[in-house]
């Protein structure tokens, strides 16, 4: 019995120790009609193991390109797919660049940098100050995320500068307060959930006194209903007192 760590390393997992084997034996087939034949039967085999890829584009030559590396490039077949080469295979992957620009500010973030020279090449208008106040409205909500302390419409105003080389300028009378908003609304619903547990609360208290109503006109039922019994008894009882007195007489 053979264990698979004594037997050679498959290549792609994905296809398994047969599929390895059948190009194995593709590599020693002579005839090269029937070397291309076969070859195209494992293409085919390769593509029904993996069906959800056969959309992707390049399908076909992703195929190829993995029995070649399979085979050690030493198949040989007559297809229209370059096959790839061993300095292609040996070839790492491209180094990616990190960035290296350095930031003034690390709580604001490369985002506020990027709409501060944004605005710098706008022209000058109210369309401008919109923008540089809105601009100032996110460096204020940033720094409040990163700090515990509130902080002032000034600094803002003087980071701003700063990082514009002194060419945005707030128009005066400008108020920077994002969290004012933000606790209005907080206290709208504060007020609207007040409102409906008072609802709440006096609804259930009619319910209440509607239920006690509802006792006390019971109780009126069955009060009036034993006067109804009291006054049809009295009724009979002197009923009999007069028959049985006009019988005597």
């Amino acid at each position: 019995m053979k264990y698979n760590t004594s037997l050679e390393q498959v290549v792609f997992m994905e296809y398994g120790r047969n599929i390895q084997k059948l190009i194995k034996y593709a590599v020693t087939i002579e005839d090269i009609q029937e070397r291309t034949k076969f070859a195209k039967a494992i293409i085919h085999l390769m593509g029904q193991m993996h069906p959800h890829l056969r959309n992707i584009e390049e399908f076909q030559s992703k195929l190829w390109a993995q029995l070649y590396i399979i085979s050690d490039l030493k198949l040989d077949v007559d297809v229209p797919f370059e096959h790839p080469t061993e300095e292609q295979l040996n070839e790492g992957p491209s180094r990616v660049p990190y960035p290296q620009s350095r930031l003034r500010f690390r709580h604001y973030g490369k985002n506020v940098e990027r709409l501060i020279k944004r605005a710098i090449d706008m022209e000058d208008g109210s369309k401008k100050d919109i923008f540089i106040k809105v601009i100032a409205n996110y460096m204020k909500m940033v720094y409040n995320n990163w700090n515990r302390e509130n902080v002032s419409d000034e600094l803002i105003k003087s980071d701003l500068s700063l990082l514009s080389e002194g060419l945005l300028v707030l128009p005066e009378g400008v108020d920077l307060d994002p969290t004012k908003s933000q606790q209005q609304q907080s206290n709208s619903n504060n007020n609207n959930y007040s409102n409906n547990y008072n609802r709440s609360k006096k609804k259930y208290s009619n319910s209440g006194n509607f239920q006690r109503n509802n006792n006390n006109y019971g109780n009126n039922n069955r009060y009036g209903n034993n006067s109804n019994r009291n006054r049809y008894n009295n009724n009979n009882g002197n009923n009999r007192n007069r028959y049985n007195k006009k019988n005597y007489d």
